[in-house]
C-alpha cells in the first residue's frame, strides 16, 4: 500500500469511528423538547365550598369557556398565584388575573373510550388587573387547542404554530415554539359529558403552564450532519494529498 493510500485509510478509520460515536451519542439524546416556563400558575382561591371557577356553557352545539362571575370585583377574571415567570421562580403572593376572551369550541366533541375531546380557539390573558387591564404579563392566543378529559378532570393543550404568546414585559418572537397546558378540575359534581354534540356545561378550577419550547435536534439529523462532515473531510484530504504528492 502506498504512503498516500495508507494515510487515507488511517484517516478513514478515524473518521468512521468519530461518525459512529456521534450517531450513538445522538441516539442517546431524546428528540423531545426542553421547556422554558414563561408563566406557571395556580388559582388563588381553589378551595371548596366556593372556589373561583372557569365556566363552560353549551349553547346551540357550541361550548364557551369563560372566567365570568368570580371574586375579582368586575366578574370577569380569576385571581391566580404565579409561581414562575420567564423562567424565574416568583415570591409567594404574586397575584395576577386570568381572563378568558372568546374561548369557544370550533368543532363537535368526540368520544374515544371514556375520553371526550373537542377543539377550541380563543385568548387567555394574564394581567396585573382584572379584565385584562394593567400590565399584561402574558397573552396566549390559540386555534386548534384540544380540550380533552374524562370524569372530573380535563386539560386544554395547544402548541405552535397554533399558539402565539405576547407580553408587555418580555420579547417573544411570533414564530417561537410555544406550548400551553391547562388542567381543569370539575367542581360541580357531574363528570365531563357531551350535550348537543358539544362539551356539556361545567365549572372547574384550573392551573397550568405556558412555555416557550427549545427543540432538541433529531438524532437522525445529527447523524446525517456527522456523515456529511466525514465525507467532506475525506474528500478534502484526498485532493490535498493527490495535489502534493508526485505521480509514480
Amino acid at each position: 500500500m502506498s504512503t498516500r493510500h495508507y494515510g487515507l485509510a488511517v484517516i478513514a478509520r478515524f473518521l468512521r469511528r468519530t461518525f459512529a460515536l456521534a450517531c450513538v451519542t445522538s441516539l442517546l439524546m431524546t428528540s423531545s423538547t426542553k421547556a422554558a416556563n414563561e408563566l406557571q400558575f395556580s388559582q388563588f382561591n381553589s378551595a371548596q365550598p366556593n372556589p373561583d371557577v372557569v365556566t363552560a356553557t353549551e349553547t346551540g352545539g357550541v361550548t364557551t369557556l369563560s372566567t365570568t362571575g368570580n371574586a375579582d370585583g368586575l366578574n370577569v377574571s380569576i385571581p391566580i398565584v404565579v409561581t414562575n415567570f420567564n423562567g424565574t421562580p416568583q415570591p409567594p403572593g404574586e397575584i395576577l388575573f386570568e381572563t378568558f376572551v372568546g374561548v369557544h369550541s370550533t368543532s363537535g366533541a368526540s368520544l374515544s373510550g371514556t375520553t371526550i375531546s373537542q377543539v377550541y380557539s380563543g385568548t387567555i390573558e394574564f394581567s396585573q388587573l382584572a379584565g385584562g387591564l394593567g400590565t399584561k404579563f402574558l397573552t396566549a392566543t390559540f386555534t386548534n387547542a384540544v380540550l380533552s378529559g374524562s370524569g372530573n378532570s380535563a386539560s386544554l393543550n395547544a402548541t405552535a404554530p397554533n399558539l402565539v404568546f405576547t407580553s408587555d414585559l418580555v420579547s417573544i418572537p411570533p414564530d417561537a415554539n410555544t406550548g400551553l397546558s391547562i388542567a381543569f378540575t370539575l367542581v360541580n359534581g357531574a363528570p365531563l359529558s357531551i350535550s348537543s354534540g358539544s362539551v356539556a356545561g361545567f365549572t372547574a378550577t384550573n392551573a397550568g403552564t405556558l412555555a416557550v419550547l427549545a427543540a432538541v435536534p433529531e438524532p437522525s439529523a445529527l447523524c446525517l450532519a456527522s456523515f456529511a462532515a466525514v465525507i467532506g473531510t475525506l474528500a478534502a484530504y484526498g485532493k490535498k494529498r493527490m495535489k502534493n504528492e508526485p505521480a509514480n
